[in-house]
């Protein structure tokens, strides 16, 4: 057995003041006497006490030094544990976006640290915590701590993140430190909000919140366009377990729009329509319940929506003139081509180079800042290809499985003469004769590149079906992944941003004000250690340099904007910037309800081997010690 608080044992020093009140006070015993005067005639024994005599046994002594005992002990709090205990227990603290809930008065989180501080306490003579705290990736907050003040001050200012939850790795990494422990404990502090992990039998789970627990979320917000504007949809959930109702305001750019009423049953969904929006701005949703006890969660009470940005990827033409290639560029989608000569081209490389493809006809220097497609290049060499000297290449061969042949057919295609292209590192033939490459692709620095070792003009390729097919996979390899960035994403997620061709600074900064966001963390990298969600609201985050940039996590639902600088100062034609919407609705994290993660839907938990569990005796001494006192004053009622 073991004390939770073992300092209030110090109490126990009313028992000996009890025992010595008894010994000192004054014992007179009743006498009748006709008159006053006959006093003086009573035994001398009566004048004084005698408060050293001996302790004679009386009930209600005893009733009392059981009252003082018990509750003595009860503030103590002792623990019994069924079977010997584990010298060491390992403790898995959920700090998802559920325990953000608000449904016991405080949030989850919140009573989820006072569990672990009670089994700090409560830890046998020779024991030790590890506390290993999760959401999407698990952080050891404390290990193998043999001092319950340890556990206190590593707990102190941690707080729960936005990012769903994932016991896999928390599970995996706790059993990996066990292994190097003497039988621990593996103990889930959770509201079981969480995707169901299997072999988890002897998972020991302590859970936090109420069943009846409310929440009605916003789960989408989707734009589509509508005649000269476009139009909202936002879906509203209730995932609590009692009707709500309330309104959904809802703002497009700086435009506030009429709200709308929405009364929803337990497990009931809507779906409410704007139709004419201004069109090209990006929408926010604000969710309002008519009473805060049918919403636990505010998480999930806002959303945002970015128009589709159909970004046009910038393709410059650097030739003397080439009909072919300015007229096939001309018809690719998604493309805006710009022409200029070389000597132009050269000027170009000298101030804002804001062009993500360059095709480079009959020439392959001086290289541009981003990727390149090199149309009969000259003999020499560039970023590892060497360009050799002229042949009459016979039937053409192409490499299996190469990107750039993709629905690409070659067998009527003939070229009278091209360079022999030799492939160094980073770089992939295509197309081959006479086993020699006539078109080849590959990546060098950063950069991608293609080469067709030919003139247009010496070959049938342009009035040939593959022409188009071909140039077009070539421009698509080519064009930077960036372009794609999501319009949505959520907390947690790691988004990936390449740098755009010249790009000398990419930094994301929030355009709403409860956009808070990390640089490339998560929480095995959060440099407070205290801290689970260490994000600076309102300040912009530098994602690069160093080149390449580092991802970015967000850590909050906002709005958000990522710039990329491609020169020096704040001019338009040197920023190209990007809204992203980052929206906290998960199904799991907002459904409330407390569940038993341990265990798949059907399926019963069968644990592996028996585990000591501690049985708190505080409540039943505070029971002993109230009956005691019944007793007592039953006692004390009837002068014995």
């Amino acid at each position: 057995m073991s004390f939770f608080h073992p300092l209030f044992l110090w109490l126990g020093l009313t028992l000996p003041a009890i025992v010595a009140l008894y010994i000192l006070r004054p014992r007179r015993r009743e006498m009748i006497v006709p008159s006053t005067l006959f006093w003086q005639a009573a035994p001398s024994s009566m004048e004084a006490s005698r408060p050293w005599q001996r302790l004679k046994p009386r009930l209600l002594l005893w009733l009392q030094l059981l009252v003082a005992a018990s509750l003595t002990l009860g503030a103590a709090a002792p623990v019994w544990y069924r079977g010997s205990p584990s010298k060491s227990v390992i403790i898995l603290l959920d700090a998802s976006a559920s325990m953000n809930a608000t449904d016991l008065g405080q949030t989850r989180f919140s009573r989820a640290l006072r569990e672990v501080e009670a089994m700090a306490n409560g830890l046998e003579k020779g024991a030790a915590m590890t506390v290993i705290a999760f959401d999407q990736q698990p952080r050891v907050v404390v290990r193998e701590a043999a001092d319950s003040r340890q556990v206190h001050r590593a707990l102190q200012g941690l707080k729960p993140s936005c990012y769903p939850g994932e016991l896999g790795p928390a599970l995996s990494l706790a059993r990996a430190l066990g292994r190097q422990q003497d039988r621990p404990r593996i103990v889930l502090v959770s509201d079981g909000g969480l995707a169901p992990v299997d072999n988890a039998g002897d998972l020991e789970l302590v859970t936090v919140g109420k069943d009846e627990a409310a929440n009605v979320a916003l789960a989408g917000l989707q734009l589509r366009p509508a005649g000269e504007g476009q139009a909202a949809q936002v879906t509203v959930v209730n995932h609590g377990r009692r009707a709500a109702s309330g309104r959904v305001y809802l703002s497009a750019g700086r435009q506030e729009m009429q709200a709308r009423k929405w009364r929803l049953e337990p497990g009931e969904s809507t779906h409410l329509l704007w139709p004419h929006l201004p069109a090209g701005v990006p929408v926010a949703a604000r969710l309002a319940v008519d009473d805060v006890g049918m919403d636990h969660l505010a998480l999930d009470n806002q959303a945002w929506a970015v128009p589709e940005n159909k970004h046009r990827v910038r393709v410059l033409l650097v030739s003397q003139g080439n009909i072919f290639l300015e007229r096939a560029l001309g018809v690719l989608p998604g493309v805006e081509v710009y022409k200029c000569t070389p000597q132009e081209y050269t000027s170009l490389l000298g101030g804002a180079y804001n062009y993500e493809i360059t095709v480079l006809d009959g020439l392959i220097s001086p290289l541009p800042p981003g990727a390149a497609l090199f149309v009969n290049p000259p003999a020499g060499e560039v970023a590892g290809l060497k360009i050799g000297g002229r042949f009459h290449p016979p039937a053409l061969a192409g490499t299996e499985g190469s990107i750039m042949l993709r629905y690409v057919d070659l067998s009527q295609v003939h070229i009278a003469s091209a360079r022999a292209l030799e492939t160094g590192s980073g770089w992939t033939a295509d197309v081959n004769a006479a086993g020699k490459t006539v078109m080849a692709h590959g990546q060098r620095q950063g950069k991608r590149l293609v080469a067709w070792g030919f003139d247009l003009h010496e070959s049938d390729l342009p009035l040939r079906p593959a022409f188009p097919v071909l140039l077009h996979n070539a421009i698509s390899w080519l064009a930077p992944p960036d372009l794609e960035l999501p319009a949505q994403v959520y907390p947690g997620q790691e988004v990936n941003v390449a740098a755009l061709p010249l790009a000398r600074k990419i930094e994301v900064e929030p355009v709403s004000p409860e956009a808070v966001f990390l640089r490339g963390a998560s929480l095995s990298s959060v440099p407070n250690e205290n801290n689970l969600d260490d994000g600076k609201p309102g300040v912009p985050v530098v994602l690069a340099p160093p080149f390449p940039p580092a991802p970015w996590i967000p850590s909050a639902p906002g709005l958000y904007r990522i710039v990329e600088s491609c020169g020096d100062g704040d001019y338009p034609g040197n920023q190209i910037s990007r809204l992203v919407a980052v929206n906290g609705y998960h199904a799991r994290e907002s459904d409330l309800r407390v569940r038993d993660p341990r265990s798949r839907q059907g399926e019963e938990v069968t644990s592996t081997a028996p585990r000591p569990r501690p049985q708190s005796l505080a409540g039943l001494l505070s029971a002993l010690a109230l009956a005691a006192v019944l007793v007592e004053w039953g006692v004390a009622s009837r002068g014995r």
